[in-house]
C-alpha cells in the first residue's frame, strides 16, 4: 500500500512539473489548465451566450484570457448548499516586454523592459529565460482583432551579470536599476543586420502570420529552468513560479479528483494579485459575483436563495505563505514559525490583511484533521508590515467565509522558489478532502 501511495504522490511531482514547463505567464497557465479540464469532459461556458446547467455537469469558463473558474455540480440536491470554492492567482512577478523594444550596443540586441510586481531582482540574472504571451492580429472586424497566444518554449534570452573585477561592491548589496540593469541579451547582430523590428519578425516568424498584421503585442519574460527535487532525501521542490501556481496546480487536481453529491465546487483563478487585484480579471472586480449570479439564474435560484448560499459558502484562499529561513530565523514571528514540510500554514493578521477568522481558522483545523495532514499558523513579525492577498479582495464583494492558507515557502519572488514536497502532496489531498465534504 506504501508503494501505491509513493507511486501516486511522484506521479503528481512528474506531472506538476510538466504543467509548470507550460504554465509560463498567466495567459499560458489558464491555456494549461483549459487542456487539463477539456481532457476530463468538462464543457467551456461562454459569458455571452444563455447558460443550461445540469446536476453532476463540469464546467469552466474564461471570460479574460488570464482568468479561469471551473465548476462541478452535485449529483444531488445540489440547489440547497452553498458553494466549497479555492481561489488562488494566475499571475507571478517578473519582467513585461515595452513597445519598440530593440536595443543596440556594438552590435549586442537587448530588449527593453519594464518591471512587473515585486521580483527578486538580482535572482534573474545570469539565467536561461524565454518569451511568452500574446498578440493581436488584424481582423476584418475592427473592435475584435484577432489575438493569438505564443509561448518560444525555449531559452533565448539572458540577463548576464557584471563581472566582479568591474563591479567590486556587488557583495557589498548594489542597488539595481531595471533600466539599465535588468535589460535581457536577445542576440548579437551579424554584421549589417537591422535591429528595429527585430522581435517583431521573430514573433512574426513563430505564430505564422506577416509581421504588417500584427497590431500589438503583450509579452513577458520567464524562467524557462525546470522543475526539480532537491534535498539529500529529496524532500524539495524547486521551480519557478511556486508562488502561486502551485495552489493553482493544486485546486485544479482536486477540482478533477472528487466527486460530490451536494452543492457546487469551485475553483477561480484570477490575474494581477502582484500588482494589487485591481483589474477587471483581477480579484479586486465584480466579475466573481457576476459569475455566481450566472451560475444561480441557470439554476433558477431566487434572489433571495442566492443570498442565502452566499452566507453558507466557504473559500479558501490559497496563496504563497513565509516559511523560517534557516539563515533569518529572527524574521519570522518569535512564537509563530511555520517551517516547510511540517503542514500547510494558516495566514493570521489582526490589520485583517489575510482574511481569516476565529471561525474560519478553526474551520480549517477541523477540514486538516479530516485529511490527515497537519496545519500550522504564520503571523506577521509584529515590527514588520506584511503583505495581502485574494480574501481580504473577495469578502468585499461576496459575503462568504474565507481562511487565507498556503504553503510555507522560501525565496518568495524569487525566480526559483522553494516549497515542500510533503506539503505540496498535503495541499492537494486537503483540497480534495474539502470538495467532498457532505454535510
Amino acid at each position: 500500500m506504501r508503494k501505491m501511495v509513493n507511486m501516486v504522490n511522484m506521479d503528481y511531482i512528474s506531472d506538476f512539473f510538466g504543467f509548470m514547463k507550460k504554465a509560463t505567464t498567466a495567459v499560458q497557465t489558464v491555456d494549461a489548465i483549459r487542456e487539463r479540464l477539456d481532457a476530463e469532459g468538462f464543457l467551456e461556458l461562454n459569458m455571452n451566450e444563455p447558460w443550461t446547467l445540469n446536476a453532476s455537469g463540469k464546467y469552466y469558463l474564461t471570460p479574460y484570457p488570464s482568468m479561469l473558474l471551473g465548476f462541478t455540480i452535485g449529483s444531488g440536491q445540489y440547489l440547497t448548499t452553498g458553494v466549497k470554492m479555492i481561489v488562488a492567482h494566475t499571475d507571478n512577478p517578473g519582467f513585461r516586454i515595452k513597445p519598440s523594444p530593440e536595443m543596440n550596443s556594438e552590435g549586442m540586441l537587448t530588449l527593453n523592459v519594464e518591471r512587473y510586481g515585486g521580483p527578486i531582482l538580482n535572482t534573474w540574472f545570469d539565467r536561461p529565460l524565454s518569451i511568452a504571451g500574446r498578440i493581436a492580429v488584424k481582423s476584418d472586424e475592427v473592435l475584435k482583432p484577432k489575438v493569438i497566444h505564443l509561448d518560444f518554449q525555449k531559452p533565448i534570452l539572458t540577463i548576464p551579470n557584471l563581472a566582479i573585477h568591474m563591479n567590486r561592491e556587488v557583495n557589498k548589496g548594489v542597488e539595481i536599476k531595471v533600466q539599465k540593469e535588468m535589460q535581457p541579451l536577445l542576440t548579437q547582430l551579424i554584421e549589417d543586420e537591422i535591429k528595429d523590428n527585430y522581435l517583431l519578425d521573430l514573433v512574426a516568424e513563430e505564430v505564422g502570420v506577416d509581421r504588417e498584421n500584427i497590431l500589438d503585442m503583450d509579452l513577458s519574460i520567464y524562467c524557462s529552468e525546470e522543475g526539480m527535487l532537491v534535498g539529500v532525501r529529496e524532500e524539495f521542490i524547486s521551480c519557478p513560479r511556486i508562488d502561486d501556481l502551485s495552489m493553482v496546480y493544486a485546486a485544479m487536481e482536486a477540482l478533477v479528483g472528487s466527486k460530490h453529491k451536494n452543492g457546487i465546487n469551485m475553483v477561480a483563478f484570477m490575474d494581477n494579485e502582484e500588482i494589487g487585484s485591481m483589474t477587471k480579471q483581477g480579484a479586486d472586480s465584480l466579475m466573481l459575483r457576476t459569475i455566481l449570479e450566472r451560475i444561480h439564474i441557470s439554476t433558477a435560484k431566487t434572489e433571495q436563495q442566492f443570498t442565502r448560499q452566499l452566507m453558507d459558502t466557504f473559500v479558501i484562499s490559497a496563496d504563497g505563505a513565509h516559511g523560517l529561513h534557516p539563515n533569518y530565523g529572527e524574521m519570522n514571528d518569535i512564537t509563530n514559525k511555520p517551517v516547510m514540510n511540517k503542514g500547510m500554514t494558516i495566514k493570521i493578521s489582526g490589520n485583517r490583511s489575510y482574511a481569516s477568522e476565529v471561525e474560519t481558522i478553526a474551520a480549517f483545523q477541523q477540514l486538516c484533521d479530516k485529511a490527515g495532514v497537519k496545519y500550522q499558523k504564520f503571523v506577521n513579525h509584529s515590527d514588520q508590515p506584511g503583505g495581502t492577498t485574494l480574501g481580504p479582495l473577495l469578502s468585499k464583494y461576496i459575503p462568504v467565509h474565507v481562511v487565507d492558507a498556503g504553503l510555507p515557502m522560501l525565496a518568495m519572488h524569487s525566480t526559483r522558489e522553494l516549497m515542500g514536497k510533503k506539503d505540496f502532496l498535503d495541499s492537494i489531498e486537503i483540497f480534495k478532502t474539502f470538495f467532498q465534504l457532505e454535510e
